[in-house]
């Protein structure tokens, strides 16, 4: 199916729970066009009819679309389902694609397997920008636009409000938080890592209240740092590069790929001696692994691609401290 150039087509990818937060956007974005029907927001759930053979229909909507806009939300969540559709989406090699923006919320980033393509934290003066660039400079975005700027007089009031609704819609979906009873450490990994000895050091620690937690983060005596920190980061803050944590956690994750039990681990992990809660020891546990299929083209003896790690869950399980014999002696 061939791209018109009458309607400027955007496919907003979302997680089934981040609904509203996808009608939102595709409410703010068609509002900046400057007649009716211009643009063309495509939301599952809302475009798409009973009795619709939505597969192909999706496929459909993908291949005459200029730009594809990723809701990333969480990185905790099972994102496979998006991140195939960018893949369909892109077809190229990553380098020559452009049409491609993952919106996430500030402070997290977008996934690793998306990290070559654009990224929009959503807060109100990123997202102007993008939209900024949407109706004025919108081949930028798309490299299948021919007609100019989108919405060249849109009013820069209307840019602002659209970006400031597209912002608290983030925050609210957001604001549903789970509560955690363990310490937990959600680490993203690309494609580059490698995974054939365990977790590697590269993986991404993906900080946020539904993710790795500030709280956790102070285990390591890195609360509030660059939010850019990797699972090699934390093992070197509590001198667990060679512990015997360490190797059985990644011996437990090479048996997880290859979907076999394993007994639980024996050693345990100390807090950094920074932390107030230095004395005490945590029980690593791997909680889950979640497997993604590639981005972009596949080589055809790449067939397992869809079979690696995307993202790892850690689990760190307070031990209770031994008690102190206050007897008199």
């Amino acid at each position: 199916m061939s791209i018109t150039d009458d309607v400027f087509t955007v496919f907003i990818s979302h997680k089934h729970d981040d609904h509203a937060l996808a009608v939102e956007v595709k409410n703010a974005m068609e509002g900046l066009s400057p007649e009716p029907g211009r643009v063309d927001c495509f939301v599952s759930g809302i475009d798409i009819t009973a009795g619709m053979d939505w597969r192909r229909e999706i496929r459909g909507v993908l291949s005459r679309s200029h730009l594809l806009v990723l809701l990333f939300t969480a990185p905790s969540k099972n994102w496979d389902w998006c991140l195939y559709e960018t893949g369909l989406y892109t077809r190229f090699d990553k380098t020559e694609v452009s049409s491609v923006v993952c919106m996430f919320n500030p402070g997290q980033a977008s996934p690793s397997p998306l990290a070559d393509l654009q990224g929009v934290p959503a807060d109100t003066d990123k997202v102007r920008a993008f939209l900024d660039l949407f109706c004025h400079e919108t081949w930028k975005l798309s490299d299948d636009w021919r007609r100019g700027a989108l919405a060249p007089a849109v009013a820069p009031e209307r840019v602002e409000a659209a970006a400031r609704a597209i912002a608290e819609a983030f925050r609210r979906s957001g604001s549903a938080s789970t509560y955690y009873p363990c310490h937990r450490v959600v680490l993203s990994l690309s494609d580059s890592d490698d995974i054939s000895h365990g977790i590697p050091e590269s993986a991404r620690v993906m900080e946020g209240p539904n993710d790795t937690s500030g709280y956790t983060m102070s285990l390591f005596d890195l609360a509030g740092g660059s939010g850019k920190r990797t699972w090699g980061d934390l093992l070197r803050a509590v001198h667990g590069t060679d512990a015997d944590w360490r190797r059985e956690l990644d011996g437990h994750f090479l048996e997880a790929l290859d979907e076999r039990l394993f007994p639980p681990i024996v050693g345990r992990m100390p807090a950094s001696g920074m932390s107030r809660v230095g004395e005490r020891m945590y029980r690593p546990m791997l909680y889950s692994i979640v497997r993604g299929p590639a981005i972009g083209p596949m080589s055809p003896d790449a067939a397992e691609t869809d079979r690696r790690p995307r993202s790892v869950t850690i689990i760190l399980a307070p031990e209770m401290p031994a008690p102190r014999n206050t007897a008199a002696g």
